[in-house]
């Protein structure tokens, strides 16, 4: 059996330590799905809460402990249609729900766009779901996850309690409504608004409801003006790819936290009822556990470090002894053949170390501030990078791909020598001045503002596999894809990048002959994006691009996904800083965590420094 299947059962012998394990497993995933199906809703928080006592009161009644997350699932959701019933019987309670106070009025996607700062057709998708039908919205809550990475379609219909066939058919019909809901959505954001709209709306009292989405998107698609405001938006479940969960509200204590799990076989409305009493429905979401620092994961969802992370103190030497870093690392010069640039098997969580199969790395000079990216036509469908020497497709492939077809499609391309990039080969054409999309228009023109496949798959071999794509409407990179998920493909030519680089360490710096960079050995104290920038102007250095900040990333390890000894005392986890700008958020700046390579701008306020000079 399974670790899951192990605490389960010993969850279901009444073990409260794995009771406890269990509710905090499943509460972030109940509490977005409830969230998100009852449109943020006062009572949110109780009916996670009474979920999750149904939960560890029922676990004895559980046949099959694998099945676990599509049936706490499937209780989640029951328990929202109750509260439907519940408040639509009620015309009394309905009319005072605006007017509840407390944490749980706020709306659940204004809390998403919020918290976890989604922005462009992210924010369009959070902003037309609370225009679905309540059925829809349910369907929209599970798959949601399906799409960030967090379930399976198995999951799903385990959830809606039906059959994965009509399951896909809720979720097509769902998507249908959601579609027309962005539309509806682009055209009251558009500035200035269709005048026609204006006079359709002009007694709404700006909430979505059905009567007014049905007169909006009667206008909508009969309005040549309103037609033009959407159109070629990025597909939602390219959007939702590594979508963050949105955190649950501040945990109870630990007393609190025995009492719900040793509760398990009581009353849930004699203990909810309790909870209510004392004051606390406002946190009910977390009243089944005590949490600190507001980070969660669960069972059966791939962690992205492969090692459980250590405290590291905030400041660190920012130099080492000469004699400590004067012999060169032993590593291969890193130039290959063409015969070597297919991808290397993956490697175990437990073994992706030193030992690990090579990954593909850059070769190359890579642009800069000194060297900017500069591309030639070859006239034969391809582009030419002058400062990498690698070779491109000027147009991305016309349809979509698995990651096996995607190899396989670059691999038979006429001409030989084609391959599917690897992700510091894909990560060398994002420009991060631009977005929608953040590449060369001139030299690539028509590419999609989606995601785009890598040859990289995932150090973490967990089942089901992922494998690393980089998303062209902003840059960004994420090993969220699972390798039968489709995305667009873009092969490129090169001869060389295979192999880890000879750095030459010396006088506390790091240099890579290959790309021309040498780096500072150490890592800062943790600071802000600008205190970063000073720091390494005062050490007559600056801040890396994201380009090459990338072309550090061991993808063959995590926890650190760096030559740890060339660069020892890289964080686990911790922010690295960039001197790029979020072309979609002016003012706020790139990252990459070292966890395993991932790079985002959102929700990132300190972080640490690795300045570099060519």
């Amino acid at each position: 059996m399974s670790r899951i299947g192990d605490v389960v059962a010993a969850a279901q012998r009444g073990d409260r330590r794995a009771r406890d394990e269990v509710a905090r497993a499943y509460l972030p995933l109940v509490y977005n799905v409830i969230g998100r199906a009852l449109g943020g809703h006062p009572d949110v928080e109780d009916v996670v809460q009474e979920t999750m006592l149904l939960v560890i009161r029922d676990l004895p009644t559980l046949r099959r402990p694998q099945s676990v997350r599509a049936w706490v699932l499937a209780i989640a959701m029951r328990q929202v249609a109750a509260h439907r019933q519940r408040t639509a019987n009620t015309a009394a309670h309905v009319a005072v729900v605006p007017d509840v106070p407390g944490p749980g009025n706020a709306d659940f996607e204004e809390l998403a766009i919020l918290r976890l700062r989604l922005s462009g057709e992210r924010r369009q998708v959070a902003e037309a779901s609370r225009w679905l039908d309540d059925e829809d919205r349910a369907v929209l809550a599970l798959w949601w996850q399906e799409a960030a990475g967090e379930l399976s379609r198995a999951e799903v219909a385990g959830a809606l309690e039906t059959s994965v066939a009509y399951a896909a058919v809720r979720i097509q019909r769902m998507r249908g409504q959601l579609d027309r809901s962005r539309a509806l959505v682009a055209a009251l954001d558009s500035t200035p608004r269709c005048a026609d709209l204006e006079g359709a709306i002009a007694m709404w009292d700006g909430r979505p409801s059905p009567l007014w989405r049905k007169r909006m998107d009667r206008h909508v698609r009969d309005c040549r003006i309103c037609q033009g405001r959407s159109g070629g938006e990025v597909a939602v479940e390219h959007l939702l790819v590594g979508c963050a969960l949105l955190p649950v509200p501040a945990a109870l204590t630990a007393a609190t936290t025995g009492g719900m799990t040793g509760a398990g076989t009581g009353s849930v409305s004699a203990v909810a009822g309790g909870l209510r009493r004392a004051g606390i429905a406002g946190v009910a979401a977390t009243a089944v556990l005590a949490i600190a620092g507001g980070s969660y994961a669960y069972m059966a969802s791939p962690a992205p470090a492969a090692q459980t992370a250590v405290s590291v103190a905030p400041s660190v030497t920012t130099a080492v002894s000469p004699s400590v870093s004067a012999a060169p690392s032993p590593s291969p010069s890193g130039i290959a053949s063409p015969a070597h640039s297919k991808t290397t098997p993956r490697t175990t969580a437990e073994t992706t170390a030193e030992t690990a199969p090579a990954s593909r790395w850059a070769g190359w000079p890579v642009p800069g501030p000194e060297t900017r990216a500069s591309y030639e036509n070859l006239g034969d469908g391809t582009v030419r990078d002058t400062v990498t020497g690698l070779v491109w497709q000027r147009e991305a492939a016309a349809r979509t791909y698995t990651f096996a077809q995607a190899k396989a499609y670059c691999d038979e391309l006429d001409g030989g020598g084609w391959h599917l990039p690897a992700r510091v080969e894909l990560s060398s054409i994002v420009d991060h001045s631009r977005s929608s999309p953040a590449i060369d228009t001139r030299a690539f023109p028509g590419t999609p503002p989606r995601f785009f496949w890598t040859s990289t798959p995932w150090a973490v071999t967990k089942t089901p596999l992922r494998a690393w794509i980089i998303n062209f409407y902003e840059g960004l990179a994420s090993n969220g894809a699972f390798q039968d998920g489709e995305f667009n493909v873009r092969c490129v030519r090169s001869v060389s990048g295979a192999g880890k680089p000879a750095y030459r360490i010396a006088g506390g710096q790091v240099t890579d002959p290959q790309t021309g960079l040498t780096w500072q050995r150490a890592t800062s104290k943790e600071m802000t994006a600008a205190e970063a920038t000073a720091y390494c102007e005062d050490l007559g250095l600056r801040l890396p691009t994201v380009r090459e900040l990338s072309t550090t990333v061991d993808d063959s390890r995590v926890a650190p996904a760096i030559t740890v000894k060339a660069f020892p005392d890289t964080l686990k986890k911790g922010w690295y800083w960039t001197s790029d700008e979020a072309a979609p958020e002016p003012g706020k700046r790139w990252a990459l965590n070292y966890d395993d390579g991932y790079t985002n701008y959102r929700k990132i306020e300190s972080g640490y420094a690795r300045c570099v000079k060519r």
